[in-house]
């Protein structure tokens, strides 16, 4: 079967080096499935924000439970449950995510972020 199934009982985010910053993440489905993207969940608490650079890839993510800010070049927005953000591609393109409490969001990331 080409259908690849993940059950939800193995999906375990586990701690992502983010300085400062409190983020768990894992890549569910991307290149030993053959996928040409990353998809995955994370988990980010109350901590320093944390910064991510988009040169490289680009990124969609939709809000499960909690919080997140986004803050891009000093204008911020709030990521809410059953929210969907896209980030493009772009040169210099900073983004940097921070919640007051608790966010996790699930992403997909075109190409591989990593």
């Amino acid at each position: 079967m080409q259908v690849v199934l993940k059950a939800a009982r193995e999906i375990q985010t586990d701690p992502f080096d983010a300085g400062e910053g409190k983020l768990s993440l894992v890549d569910i489905i991307g290149h030993p499935e053959s996928a040409p993207f990353s998809a995955g969940l994370a988990e980010i608490w109350k901590s320093a924000p944390i910064e991510f650079d988009y040169d490289n890839d680009c990124a969609v993510c939709f809000m499960l439970e909690g919080e997140v800010t986004l803050t891009e070049n000093g204008e911020s927005i709030s990521f809410l449950p059953g929210d969907v953000a896209f980030i493009p591609q772009q040169e210099g393109l900073k983004v940097v995510w921070e919640s007051a409490s608790y966010g996790k969001f699930y992403y997909v990331t075109y190409p591989h972020w990593r």
